[in-house]
């Protein structure tokens, strides 16, 4: 069964996966901020002593309004009423707003107000400074957390591209200094690569393909509408390259790529036994597929008759050219370069590093003929085409 490929693929950001890693931890101190907060704020909140009158919510301070008015009618005691109302930060205004609640329902009450009502104008502004005290601690506990979320979310990426660039092996245009080569002992695992490793490794590869990159017009060939470069690295379990075909005028005619078809033995990273390139053709229904396979793979029946399926089976070989064609389009594919791992799995049964490059015509436009040169698998491969 073909290969479903969408015409349009988002493809994550080197930078975002070198810095993976850190961001992930980063992930889980924010997580912890958010549950400490969360614990803070509702499973053991902070209870307050000695609240002020001004914290009073407004139905439980027009009770203390009246309570005023009451106390003021009964003892005459103006200055006892003037520090309670700047107490409370009761303005004029809220009083007003009782006296007209209580005209009808209570006329002694609204009387009382009145009286109040005078001693609050004459204070009003001392009242209003108690006031503002609230409005302070109100924007304090929104700034507060808000302040700790942002605060912990930048030093936090600070740190992740601190870590992620600042310790890692620049790329550049000189060239390390050779280091004397390590010999595995028989059975010993491979050694663990990293993401961020992966990625320089890849790079590096990525720009020594280019100056193997194959000159069409100089062979007297016409270029093709799309040449590109694909490079899988030891470490990068991720890989799954794809390209968007095109034509100068920028008509879309579909897609080609290359990404990991098979693995072997366990842990990680990933021993990549076999990679696919494919093809997809939007004038097409099917995307065909290639298996390029290691030498152990290929020579392995199960395993080739577990990826008879995935496509026709190619035994990868450094210069091995092969062509995928749909119903308008033809891609060459070209084994640039293939480094084989090495460890305690079989010899020759994993890649630490392949480089293919994806050249596409569309086919009325007088593509070349490429050689076959994996015409030398041909019997077995016809056996598995599908």
């Amino acid at each position: 069964m073909g290969r479903l490929v969408p015409q349009f693929k988002i493809m994550a950001k080197p930078v975002l996966s070198s810095m993976a890693p850190a961001l992930i931890r980063l992930g889980f101190v924010l997580l912890g901020v958010l549950i400490g907060m969360a614990w803070t704020y509702w499973g053991a909140p902070i209870k307050f002593y000695d609240a002020e009158p001004v914290h009073l919510a407004d139905g439980y301070k027009d009770q203390w309004i009246k309570m005023i008015a009451v106390e003021l009618a009964e003892s005459g005691d103006t200055v006892e009423a003037r520090d309670k109302i700047v107490a409370a930060g009761v303005s004029p205004a809220m009083i007003r707003e009782l006296i007209e609640a209580n005209q009808q329902a209570d006329p002694q009450l609204a009387t009382q107000l009145t009286a109040l009502l005078e001693i609050a104008q004459a204070n009003e502004e001392a009242a209003a400074e108690q006031a503002a005290k609230i409005e302070r601690s109100t924007l304090q506990q929104v700034i507060g957390p808000l302040a700790c979320i942002v605060g912990t979310l930048v030093i936090g990426l600070i740190l992740a591209v601190i870590f992620s660039f600042y310790w890692a092996i620049p790329i550049g245009t000189a060239k390390p200094a050779a280091q004397p080569a390590t010999v595995a002992a028989p059975g010993s695992p491979a050694p663990r690569v990293s993401a961020s490793t992966a990625h320089v490794e890849r790079v590096v590869a990525q720009r020594a393909a280019v100056e193997q990159k194959t000159d069409f017009g100089a062979a007297g060939e016409k270029p093709p509408v799309g040449q590109f470069m694909s490079t899988y690295v030891l470490g990068d379990d991720l890989y799954d390259d794809s390209f968007s075909i095109e034509t100068a005028s920028g008509e879309f005619l579909g897609e080609c790529g290359s990404g990991i078809s098979e693995t072997i033995g366990v842990g990680d990273p990933k021993k990549v036994t076999a990679t696919e390139v494919w093809l997809f053709d939007k004038n097409d229904i099917r995307t065909v597929t290639k298996v390029l396979m290691s030498r152990h793979a290929f020579h392995d029946e199960a395993l080739r008759t577990k990826l008879a399926p995935k496509g026709e089976a190619v035994l990868a070989e450094p210069g091995l050219v092969t062509t995928l064609e749909t119903q308008t389009l033809r891609v060459q594919v070209r084994i640039i370069d293939l480094k084989y791992g090495e460890g305690a799995l079989p010899p020759e049964s994993y890649f630490e590093r392949l480089t293919v490059e994806l050249a596409a015509w569309p086919k009325e436009g007088g593509a070349p003929t490429t050689p076959k040169t994996d015409a030398a698998f041909g019997d077995t491969a016809e056996l598995l085409n599908y």
